[in-house]
């Protein structure tokens, strides 16, 4: 009976041991194919900039993969460009990653194009034309003669957040707002199928990314940012995309808006936060390839 017990024992204590030897070894020896996921959602006009990071990002870490989708519940990172008043601890850290710049657009063919790019559109201008209230204007007056209508489209969205709080305004008080577009892309395309069309978006779907110029059928509308009633040579830097991007983190302009990108997370996973520091130092460099700007810490030179 004693042996029996004595081989019984020393059975459990060779697999014991057999175990706690294989776990330190796969400590320290990880198998090749283990990945670490960090799922990321939130505003989608920013996932050419979110993906690009991900792929430079899995240079330096190949163990690591980001699955970018909208509506992910439970993300590790969650990404916003709505301006926060206040945040909420209980969601995570709130860490700006970029900026990004909402340039007023109109249909090439539109009648009032070619005064607007002479003149320009003032800060009262941008009140009257795309939001509701007492003055709003529903009309350009050519000096021909001729009046054109303002057709303008709205969505609900970050970006429109943004964009309505750099006036004083909300969401609701867009003219025109249609919740049924879907996205920023749609609304571009809105103003594209129709010649009388004005909205707003950011740079990164009104400018082609590859000639850096805007997209043909579209154009920006130039800002008269002293207010003279017309554009002078140090306000038209809107047909080159790496020149207006310049201007906007390099001098104090009021207008175009530029608004914050700001990931939400939670830091007890390691390779969310290595991902959040890449982003902020290493991942800069990337930005102005995809229409955005760096962060205040980035703002005068690429990371190498």
């Amino acid at each position: 009976m004693k042996l029996v017990s004595y081989k019984l024992l020393s059975t459990i204590v060779l697999v014991s041991g057999a175990v706690i030897i294989s776990s330190f070894i796969e400590k320290q020896h990880p198998k090749k194919d283990e990945k670490k996921i960090i799922y990321i959602t939130g505003t989608r006009f920013f996932y050419p900039l979110i993906e690009k990071w991900g792929e430079e990002f899995r240079k330096d870490h190949p163990d690591v993969e980001i699955v970018v989708k909208f509506g992910l519940q439970n993300s590790d990172i969650s990404m916003t460009g709505t301006p926060v008043d206040k945040e909420n601890p209980e969601k995570g850290t709130y860490s700006v990653v970029s900026k990004f710049a909402i340039v007023p657009i109109i249909n090439e063919r539109n009648p009032a194009w070619s005064e607007l790019q002479k003149k320009g559109l003032s800060g009262a201008d941008f009140q009257r034309i795309y939001f509701r209230g007492d003055q709003q204007q529903n009309s350009f007056a050519l000096n021909s003669g001729v009046t054109v209508p303002v057709r303008v489209y709205a969505r609900g969205a970050c970006a429109s957040a943004t964009f309505s709080r750099h006036f004083g305004k909300q969401i609701n008080d867009l003219a025109n707002l249609d919740t049924k577009i879907a996205d920023d892309k749609v609304l571009l395309q809105n103003v594209l199928n129709d010649s009388l069309g004005l909205a707003y978006n950011n740079l990164g779907f009104v400018y082609d990314l590859q000639t850096r110029r805007q997209k043909q059928g579209i154009r920006v509308v130039p800002v008269d940012l002293n207010g003279n009633g017309k554009i002078d040579k140090d306000e038209s830097f809107y047909d080159n995309l790496d020149q207006l991007i310049q201007k906007l983190e390099t001098s104090h302009i009021d207008l175009p808006p530029v608004g914050k990108m700001i990931f939400v997370y939670k830091e007890d996973k390691p390779e969310v936060k290595d991902f959040v520091n890449w982003v902020q130092t290493k991942g800069q460099q990337y930005n102005h390839a995809l229409g955005f700007l760096n962060t205040i810490q980035q703002s005068t030179a690429q990371v190498k």
